[in-house]
């Protein structure tokens, strides 16, 4: 391909806008975050055109985990943009070990098979840096785009030891299915083939034993791990093991798999509670009200209730004047997301508590046969909030109670099904911010200030 041409100024500040609104949106829509052929032409031109701003977008894509993806699609753009400096640039940029070989599956589908040396050369050097034993147990699958030994085989990074040229060379024999005994330099590995050479028959009981959690720590394996070495099958013993390891919102998301097999755990509720965990977890109300519905009347609901008042440290507190309106219809029965235990209707209705009791001023109206406005008390407990939402039902039209509600607002938060986006953008004839949800998703908490940032350009880096 050939180098993207210079932009005018006034299309450059427009071209700024689109690329981080797609980064924004991306926080919200898992379904978002793979560069599209649009999201690449507009980081190729903005790398050419204003190489500094769409530097410093890339190092804050690396703050957030879920535009892991984007981030490696503007290394690549970058890199091809540069005149210099590309090789300690990619090196850099390449913080995880299944990166370098995503980012070569990009550069090999967007350019072509022909890299250039500082590209290679960058590569290859977070390969020596990242490139360890438990990096390829952990990230060298076979569904990866390319595996550790491809990325070799591209860029012929040289081992810094003895023990990474053994580790260079089991990432060959694996991809070439020519793997024999695994040499002493690789403990890890050794351990996880002894485990997976014990019978799929046996394996529950190997976790009953008093050395179970030595023997899977010895072979680094964590969770989702050992649930496919049990064949997907957890039975209590196992959960046992594996529950001192497990990040916090993993545990939200099987407290019903704990109390279905009985699993003890005299400390889990508490650690549930913890100020701490909650906080640094960076869980979301969405999500330990969807834990709250999995197991009603369990063992964990008083935790689980401290955890959701909580959890609002996640949610933004927008400035100015915010009106929250939620649909309460009888089109939002259907789940939330696929599996969810939460209706649509029950994920606005956390989605808009939460944004409201965070929020420096919102008024918060649902409507369903008829809109009625909640009233919302200062430092309220969020539940409290959601108790006062009517049941589904009706077929009221948001056009209509946004008109009514709406009063100079500085934004517009509307919580909806996605047949009645139309309606509502047609209603919304206000300066004011818009912001039209119609697949709640924790992300959604995260997304808005970033939004509102790009259409007033005014970033946060």
């Amino acid at each position: 391909m050939t180098k993207p041409q210079s932009l005018a100024p006034h299309t450059v500040e427009t071209a700024r806008t689109e690329l981080f609104l797609l980064v924004a949106r991306a926080i919200a829509d898992p379904r978002a975050r793979h560069a599209t052929d649009r999201f690449a032409l507009l980081a190729a031109r903005l790398a050419a055109a204003d190489e500094d701003w769409t530097a410093r977008l890339c190092r804050w894509t690396g703050r957030l985990p879920a535009l892991r993806r984007l981030r490696l699609a503007l290394v690549a753009e970058l890199a091809y943009a540069r005149a210099g400096g590309t090789r300690r640039f990619v090196a850099r940029s390449l913080t995880r070990a299944d990166e370098p070989g995503e980012l070569l599956d990009y550069w090999l589908r967007r350019f072509g098979r022909a890299l250039p040396q500082p590209v290679k050369r960058g590569v290859a050097d977070a390969a020596v840096r990242l490139y360890d034993e438990l990096a390829l147990a952990t990230h060298d699958s076979p569904g990866a785009p390319l595996r550790f030994a491809d990325v070799l085989a591209l860029t012929h990074p040289s081992p810094r030891d003895r023990v990474q040229a053994a580790v260079f060379a089991h990432a060959v024999g694996r991809r070439r299915g020519t793997t024999g005994e695994i040499p002493e330099e690789l403990p890890i590995l050794r351990a996880r083939r002894a485990l997976y050479w014990v019978p799929a028959a046996r394996r529950p009981h190997l976790l009953e034993t008093p050395e179970a959690a030595h023997r899977l720590a010895g072979a680094a394996m964590p969770w989702p791990t050992v649930e496919r070495w049990l064949l997907g099958s957890m039975t209590a013993a196992a959960w046992q093991v594996v529950l001192p390891g497990m990040p916090y919102r993993d545990r939200l998301a099987h407290l019903r798999d704990f109390d279905r097999l009985g699993v003890p755990s005299a400390h889990l509720a508490d650690e549930l509670a913890e100020p701490a965990q909650v906080v640094t977890s960076g869980v979301t109300p969405l999500e330990v009200v969807a834990a709250l519905h999995a197991p009603p009347g369990s063992r964990w609901t008083w935790a689980l209730r401290q955890a959701a008042q909580m959890s609002l440290a996640a949610v933004p507190a927008l400035p100015g004047r915010t009106l929250v309106v939620v649909d309460r219809t009888t089109v939002m029965a259907g789940p939330a997301w696929p599996g969810a235990l939460l209706t649509r209707g029950a994920a606005a209705a956390v989605f808009a508590a939460a944004l409201t009791a965070r929020a420096g001023s919102a008024d918060l109206v649902a409507f369903g046969t008829a809109p009625a406005r909640l009233p919302v008390k200062p430092g309220e407990p969020l539940l409290t909030t959601l108790g006062r939402f009517a049941p589904l039902e009706g077929d009221a039209e948001p056009d209509r109670v946004i008109r009514e509600h709406f009063d100079g607002h500085d934004r517009l938060v509307v919580l909806t099904h996605p047949d009645r986006a139309g309606a509502v953008a047609d209603a919304v004839t206000a300066p004011a911010q818009e912001h039209v949800i119609t697949q709640v998703s924790a992300g959604w908490f995260a997304a808005l200030p970033y939004i509102e940032m790009a259409r007033t350009a005014d970033w946060p880096f």
